[in-house]
């Protein structure tokens, strides 16, 4: 696993709650990583524990009390429905599992084995790579879906500051992306208004500047700064 510099985007050395970049000197805190980079981390420090058992000689009534133990996959519609109430509960990737099955002409290219190793903000950064178009529409669907719980800070912040930030960063989807926004304006306020204001918008209206939508970024400013979730961007 390789935890990439924000300014050089070489490999860097961590070390406790720093880390520094042996090719350009860069070091730093690790709140000063970016968001996928972080995620990298938090994977790599939680734990993973699996136990296998074997035992001879079950009786029918241990085989079947077995089956209802081992781990089950879910239909498409408990998966929103999961993600709808926001509760995963019965399966901590139902974001990740939804966008799988509600898109698998997207995810075709990927093996199960593959798809259970990606977060949502991977398959959706390699989903935008492929066709940034589909993409977009996954970010739209994912959002929509959890729609209720915009206003809910801690949703906010892990869809839009976690799971939707390698998409909207990407440069292949970013036009796109912003012209998806000058006719949406459905989807501008579910990101430029929800329970969260952090980098993901600040990377949205650099996009703007970059492309010269001057009047969608003033547009999309005017937006953030009614945001009560807004503090200012540096």
């Amino acid at each position: 696993m390789a935890i990439r510099c924000p300014h050089c985007g070489s490999p860097v050395m961590v070390r406790g709650r720093w880390w520094e970049c042996g090719y350009c000197g860069d070091c730093g805190k690790i709140s000063s990583l970016q968001p996928s980079e972080k995620a990298k981390l938090l994977r790599a420090a939680t734990p993973s524990v699996q136990v296998t058992i074997t035992v001879t000689g079950l009786s029918d009534e241990s085989a079947e009390s077995e089956e209802e133990t081992s781990p089950r996959s879910f239909s498409r519609a408990e998966l929103e429905n999961m993600v709808r109430r926001w509760d995963f509960s019965e399966d901590e990737w139902a974001c990740r599992d939804l966008l799988v099955a509600a898109f698998p002409e997207a995810v075709r290219f990927w093996t199960a084995e593959e798809l259970s190793e990606m977060d949502t903000m991977e398959l959706l950064g390699k989903v935008g790579e492929w066709k940034p178009e589909v993409g977009i529409r996954m970010m739209k669907f994912l959002l929509d879906t959890a729609e209720h719980h915009l206003q809910e800070p801690e949703v906010a912040e892990q869809l839009l500051g976690n799971d939707l930030y390698e998409l909207c960063r990407n440069q292949t989807v970013q036009p796109k992306l912003l012209a998806q926004l000058k006719e949406d304006e459905h989807l501008v306020r579910q990101l430029f208004q929800s329970a969260y204001a952090g980098d993901l918008q600040e990377e949205l209206l650099e996009t703007c500047d970059w492309f010269g939508e001057s009047a969608l970024k003033e547009h999309l400013q005017t937006l953030l700064t009614e945001n009560p979730y807004f503090k200012g961007l540096d």
